[in-house]
Order: structure tokens, then sequence, then C-alpha cells
């Protein structure tokens, strides 16, 4: 009996575990490129001793290391110690905490974990908090019942990330993360310019592009699409777009609009 065949996105590392039915990949991440750096930095001037070097190399290269979510479980693999698999079912029942300054997602109650010095630690963040609330939906159908492209909801002077499905008669919009005031992130960022530090938002991102993926191909798509909207506080916009225009070499860009706000995305041109 062969072995079922990886999802699309899994990585290489993980390939000697194998996928569960209909499990689908929602966020893959490694190891921070400045975790090598702060490891090198603090090994150097101590090489006079042996274990401070390695304490240090533990620290900030050991403890980190690569993550896979998917639809199904967590699974962190440090670059010293075992791979750590969670489920689904478990997942729901832990505490997340973030750690802005080390870059770092911990879970915590029945089982512990930390997962610090991340590349892309706001989308596990963000996958974490949308698996303790959302039950993925079996897919049943090859073909998506819609299409899905990444979009951007503008009301004055605030700004939204997020994915954009296509239906015949509407759009619906499912935000990624909280709006930013763009004035004010650029204040911030500038300040911190000026005084030598680096400024970084930190909010959660969702995996809504992944996870309108797998409901395009559920078996009653629509209720899906409607259970998942709710959850991330989604909005429908009607009627035909206000605008379109070329946004590129085969590329359409268009744009709703209700009044001061505006949703506008990019598709290809028909």
């Amino acid at each position: 009996m062969s072995s079922p065949s990886h999802p699309a996105g899994w990585p290489q590392w993980a390939q000697a575990i194998p996928p569960e039915p209909d499990e689908h990949v929602f966020e893959t991440g490694g190891t921070y490129v400045l975790a090598y750096l702060f490891a090198l930095l603090f090994s150097l001037p101590l090489l006079i001793t042996i274990v401070v070097p390695l304490v240090a190399i533990w620290f900030f290269w050991g403890r980190s290391g690569r993550f896979l979510l998917t639809s199904h479980r967590l699974i962190w693999n440090p670059h010293m110690g075992k791979k750590v698999i969670i489920p689904r079912e478990a997942l729901r029942g832990l505490e997340i905490d973030v750690g802005t300054r080390m870059r770092s997602v911990s879970l915590r109650g029945a089982q512990k974990l930390t997962m610090p010095l991340l590349w892309r630690y706001k989308k596990l963040w963000g996958g974490l908090l949308l698996l303790q609330r959302w039950q993925p939906p079996s897919t049943t159908s090859a073909t998506a019942a819609f299409k899905v492209v990444a979009g951007w909801r503008v009301s004055g002077l605030q700004v939204q990330p997020g994915a954009v499905v296509i239906l015949r008669d509407s759009v619906r919009f499912l935000p990624e993360e909280p709006s930013a005031n763009v004035a004010v992130e650029g204040g911030a960022a500038m300040a911190g310019l000026m005084l030598g530090v680096t400024y970084r938002s930190h909010r959660a991102q969702l995996p809504v592009v992944s996870a309108l993926a797998q409901v395009a191909r559920a078996q009653e798509p629509q209720s899906e699409l409607d259970s998942l909207q709710r959850l991330v506080s989604g909005e429908t916009w009607q009627g035909p777009p206000a605008k379109q225009g070329p946004a590129g070499k085969g590329r359409t860009r268009v744009t709703y609009q209700e009044g001061p706000r505006k949703l506008t995305f990019v598709v290809p041109a028909e």
C-alpha cells in the first residue's frame, strides 16, 4: 500500500512525516536570520571558556527551528531536540503567548512549547488563533467553487489587507489582520529611525487565503464561506465595481467603493 502524497506547500524537512487524510498546509516558517548573528556575537567574546559559547549557541540557535501549521496539527522542528506534533484538538485548549522582542510564539496549558526567533511568527500566531476557533471543512471537490485573490480595504487613512472572494454578483472581503492607520504607522517608523530604533507592528496575520482555498472545495462551500466570514468579521460588497483598469501586463485592478470606503484588488485580465 503506497503512502499518501504530500499536499502542496509541504516543506522538504517534513517529508518523512506522512500527511493525514485531507490535510492542507496553512503556514510554514523557519528561523529568523538574526538568530545566527546573535549566537555568533555572543560566542566570539567568550571563546576563552567553553560552556558559555555553547549556552549562547543553544539559546539563540538551538532553541529556534522550523514550523509547519496545517489544517490538522502543528509540527515544530527545533534545531536541537525532537520534533513536537500537537493535534488541532489539543491546540484549542492551549493559551497562546507572543513575545515580540524575541519573535516568539509560546503555548501554555496541558502542553508547553516555546518557539523563539521565528521568521513569519505573525503568520503562525494568526494561524493558531484561527484553528482554535474554526473547524476546517473536508474537501470533496477538485474544482474550486470560487476564485480568491489578495486585496486591500481602505477607509481614509485606515488600510487593511485581506482576501477577496469573487462571486457572481458580489465580492466578499475577509481581513487578514486588524486595520492600521498609515499616518500613525509611518510616523512611528520615522521616529524609530531618528532614535535608532527599528519599528515593527505586531498584529496576528490570519491565513485566510489558505483557509478559503479549502472552503472553496468543501461539500457546501457557500455555508462554509458564510461561517468563516462571520468568524473573521468579513463583509460583502454588492453590485458591479466602481472602477476597473489595467494593473500591468495581463492584470486588471478592480475597485469597489461605498462613500470614502474602498476595496481594491488585482485579477488576471480576461
